[in-house]
């Protein structure tokens, strides 16, 4: 992760420097990216740019985890609702919002795809959406509700490794998709409504 130097800079100088390095990385991978030639491009001297990060691989760490904060950013926010149909929703409609931003920031699916899905905010989420669920008696908690929650982000790792390889789906594809897996594993049925 980068140096605390660089959580100093501006943040329109940092967002710069990532999103020179963000497409760099995009185009020619990891390994094939010159650092010398993300640092020149960026504007920064190689100096500056050893106080910021320790080399290319702590850059492109800090890359992909912007990436993954771009794309959380997209999703947005859980909000507790109170029917089965408003929690179908909000799934199909954060589904829609991330396949429209990785179609949209091809960098950002170039960033994330093969990488290790990094947690923590987006399994807080998948945390809301289990509990509200459980709430309003749409999960079954059988056998186990902390396993319901394990295999529900298990159905999103899966969904979101297939969605990063398959952007040329229809949209609607990954949310009818991932609906059905999670009323199969919650042991519920979609509504019509919800099936749209």
């Amino acid at each position: 992760m980068p140096l605390p130097r660089f959580d100093r800079l501006p943040a329109d100088t940092r967002a710069a420097i990532l999103a020179v390095a963000r497409a760099h990385f995009a185009r020619d991978g990891k390994d094939a990216a010159s650092f010398n030639q993300i640092i020149a491009e960026a504007g920064i001297s190689k100096t500056s740019a050893y106080h910021y990060f320790d080399g290319k691989d702590d850059l492109f760490g800090a890359v992909v985890a912007d990436a993954a904060g771009r794309v959380l950013t997209a999703l947005g926010p859980w909000t507790d609702v109170a029917t089965e149909d408003e929690l179908w929703e909000q799934v199909r409609a954060g589904t829609t919002r991330l396949v429209t931003h990785l179609r949209d920031h091809p960098d950002d699916r170039a960033m994330l795809a093969g990488q290790p899905r990094p947690g923590g905010d987006g399994d807080s989420w998948i945390h809301r959406l289990v509990a509200n669920g459980l709430r309003i008696n749409l999960i079954d908690p059988y056998p186990n509700a902390e396993l319901v929650t394990v295999a529900t982000i298990g159905v999103f790792d899966a969904l979101d490794t297939w969605a990063l390889d398959h952007t040329s789906e229809p949209d609607h594809s990954f949310a009818d998709t991932l609906t059905l897996f999670l009323s199969r594993l919650w042991n519920t049925t979609p509504t019509a409504k919800t099936k749209q």
